[in-house]
């Protein structure tokens, strides 16, 4: 299983998805856009502790993407 980690208010929330199964994939390119089109920044989270990287386009082999909010000076 693929995970989306979404940064929110209340610490993050999860979405697991199944690359090989259509309509799994679907609704996690639908989220990608979704949440990139609202100004979260996807990135692609590396192994073994090296720097992610930020992703321009939904890719399903990304095992784990993290959705880091747009920060908002005050």
């Amino acid at each position: 299983m693929h995970l989306q980690i979404v940064m929110n208010s209340e610490g993050d929330a999860r979405y697991e998805f199944d690359p090989s199964e259509v309509s799994s994939l679907a609704s996690a390119e639908a989220r990608f856009k979704e949440l990139t089109g609202e100004g979260f920044r996807p990135v692609a989270l590396a192994q073994d502790g090296e720097p992610g990287q930020l992703l321009r386009k939904f890719n399903p082999q990304v095992k784990q993407t993290l959705f880091v909010p747009h920060l908002q000076g005050g």
